[in-house]
């Protein structure tokens, strides 16, 4: 875990403090649980494409064009020209 020191203005600290008097926590576990409640899932989207970035670049060609991965879905998309697909290499 790494600290990470969070300025409050003194009407928030003070609930954050009374809610872990409350329930018998401490005042960062309630920061840390709104934070992942907040940003978890952006955070997991976030590593899950750099995860895929990484990927591509170790092997570009396991990627498809634009084009061919809506033609292949068969999605319209509006106001794109449809293009041809390109030739399987």
């Amino acid at each position: 875990m790494k600290k990470t020191m969070v300025y409050l203005p003194e009407e928030l600290h003070a609930g954050l403090r009374r809610l872990a008097f409350e329930n018998r926590t401490s005042m960062a576990e309630l920061v840390r649980r709104a934070v992942q409640a907040a940003y978890g899932e952006t955070i997991e989207d976030i590593r899950d494409m750099e995860a895929e970035i990484a990927s591509y670049l170790e092997d570009p060609s396991s990627s498809i064009s634009l084009d061919d991965f809506i033609a292949e879905r068969k999605l319209r998309v509006p106001g794109r020209a449809k293009a041809p697909r390109s030739a399987a290499v």
